[in-house]
């Protein structure tokens, strides 16, 4: 075991995750790999993941596996891998004859390329002291090697005379392939210098039985197709082969779940499933499953794993339907959009200050795992990244800010709507679109529904919200059914939307296209709130209308703000009237 030649660190940090409460057994891509070994055509593997989606726990697998001077037999022979994965018998016995074939067969190179890289005053540097680390490894391992007295400052030069004098060739792991590439410290000469010893490295080696690279960014069509070109890539828009090894599938959250007795599968898949392989099945993300587990709480563990200022800066781009997609996003609806791989290219195109267009933009927000994408179509993955996209909205600088108010208000909005306080939803309503948007600006129907949409945001937490649902003889603006666990007695809660004309008409539309019926033959059994809201352009201000009926429909009440009885010219105030 080495610095660099089987990896002292990467045997540990597998051994450790032997060692966990919460382990899943992913070892089945070592059957996988095991096919391509010394196929030159197809030995080179590139897999990309957003941060915390257990890429250095394969390449520590990886490591631990194939080292011929770890001795790893008895872990992996309790293993997955040790039994094959085929469902074909001939098929399952090839993989298992492979496992044991290959099993510490190989010396393996680990390269973290991220690793106390500043330490370093250049990058040639840097590299230099993977090359003597190397050198302090054949010292231990050949050494009487002839190498080492004709040892060079050139690592392949060094790997090329080893495999000549030994006969043996190397599994080759690079873990953060690219982060001297996203890294702003370092130039474009530099970037480029980089990519030209990777390719020194890997292409075309006869050295090499199989390379296993990985980190966030995809290599990227320009490099695929001519510097990196002997790579087959696996990204988070391109991976139908090996999706299920990194994240955790359902299965294995529900395993996981039958270890713990305190959370339920339930709980966490609210929180953080939602990411889709090419075939829509759905992945957790590993780090913050793990966390919640261990820590038996339910709560926000992305923020953890980096910054996502990253994606206030991206919403801020002046790029045309951006902001208005984030919106929809947040509030629980996908994005048609055509995406193709974020990559190194695109990330040069950025140092030189070009702005990404919508598709790139998006595409990089999906790589690093903001926004997942499927079948033509990006949203936000789960409540965690919800959570931060709503955080980004918090901006003081950006036109952003008036909707995370309207988030922030929103527990108060539900309240004082479920108290049929008329007059305090106005004042919310009023207080909330001033800050946005001024008298005689033009509000269509399409933006005063969002404007709804936020004001009662997080009553999401209690209600299963319809939007244009088609309930009676039409499709109500929005429609709140209280949860399950609260479906007999929650009120049902029904608003319809007018703009330039009055509450009362709304409730009135209500009434005619009968959005209420058949609430009783679903289960609901609380009192059903008709709600009619007006926004008045000229004015800048919104009059409200609340009628209350029990499950039958027999009226209990009526609310109206003062604002609506003065479209109405009734000179009374703001008062509820019993039935």
């Amino acid at each position: 075991m080495g610095l660099v030649i089987d990896n002292i660190d990467m045997r540990e940090t597998f051994k450790g995750l032997l060692e966990e409460k919460y382990f899943i057994d992913k070892s089945n891509i070592i059957n996988d790999f095991n096919k391509l070994i010394n196929r030159n055509s197809e030995k080179y593997v590139c897999i990309t993941k957003p941060r915390r989606f257990g890429k250095t726990s394969i390449a520590a697998m990886l490591v631990m596996y194939y080292s011929k001077s770890i001795d790893s037999k008895e872990i992996f022979d309790k293993l997955k891998v040790s039994k094959g994965k085929s469902s074909d018998i001939k098929e399952k016995e090839n993989e298992i004859k492979q496992y044991k074939e290959y099993q510490g067969k190989y010396h393996t190179i680990y390269l973290d390329l991220s690793k106390n890289v500043f330490s370093f005053e250049t990058l040639d540097a840097f590299i230099s002291s993977i090359n003597m680390e190397l050198k302090t490894d054949i010292e231990e391992l050949y050494p009487n090697s002839k190498v080492l007295n004709a040892y060079k400052d050139n690592i392949v030069y060094n790997l090329k005379k080893l495999y000549l004098e030994t006969d043996k060739k190397f599994i080759l792991v690079i873990d953060e392939w690219d982060y001297i590439i996203t890294n702003k410290e370092f130039s474009n000469k530099e970037r480029n210098n980089y990519i030209n010893f990777l390719k020194y490295l890997i292409k075309d080696n006869s050295f090499l039985a199989f390379v296993y690279m990985t980190g966030i960014t995809p290599i990227a069509k320009e490099l695929s197709q001519s510097t990196l070109n002997c790579f087959s890539e696996y990204t988070m828009l391109n991976d139908d082969q090996y999706y299920e090894y990194f994240g955790f599938t359902e299965e294995e959250v529900q395993e996981l779940c039958s270890k713990n007795k305190n959370l339920t599968f339930e709980d966490l898949e609210s929180w953080y499933n939602g990411y889709k392989s090419y075939d829509g099945k759905k992945i957790f993300n590993t780090w913050s499953v793990i966390h919640a587990l261990n820590k038996n709480t339910i709560k926000n563990y992305w923020s953890l794993t980096g910054s996502f200022n990253e994606v206030k800066r991206m919403i801020n781009y002046d790029i045309i339907g951006v902001k208005e997609d984030i919106l929809e996003m947040i509030n629980g609806n996908e994005i048609e959009v055509q995406l193709e791989n974020y990559g190194v290219e695109d990330i040069r195109k950025e140092s030189e200050n070009n702005e990404p267009v919508k598709e790139v933009l998006y595409s990089k927000m999906v790589t690093f795992g903001y926004l997942t994408y499927y079948k033509g179509k990006i949203s936000i993955p789960n409540e965690e990244l919800k959570e931060e996209f709503i955080k980004a909205l918090n901006d003081k600088k950006s036109d952003m800010q008036y909707f995370y108010d309207m988030i922030k208000n929103s527990d108060e909005m539900l309240e004082v709507t479920l108290h049929k306080n008329v007059k305090r939803m106005c004042e919310i309503l009023d207080k909330s679109h001033m800050e946005k948007i001024s008298p005689g600006d033009r509000l269509d129907h399409g933006n005063l529904k969002r404007v709804i949409d936020y004001s009662y945001f997080n009553a999401r937490a209690k209600y299963d919200i319809k939007e244009e649902s088609p309930d009676g003889h039409g499709r109500a603006d929005v429609i709140f059914l209280p949860k399950e666990k609260n479906k007999v007695n929650g009120e049902i809660i029904i608003i319809e939307l007018k703009v330039n004309s009055t509450a009362k008409k709304a409730i009135n539309q209500i009434h005619q296209k009968k959005y209420y019926n058949n609430l009783k033959e679903k289960g609901y059994n609380g009192n059903v709130l008709l709600i009619g809201i007006n926004y008045d352009q000229k004015e800048g201000k919104y009059s409200c209308m609340i009628e209350e009926y029990d499950i039958n429909m027999k009226k209990l009440s009526t609310s109206e703000s003062e604002a609506e009885r003065k479209r109405r010219n009734e000179p009374e105030s703001d008062v509820v009237r019993n039935n």
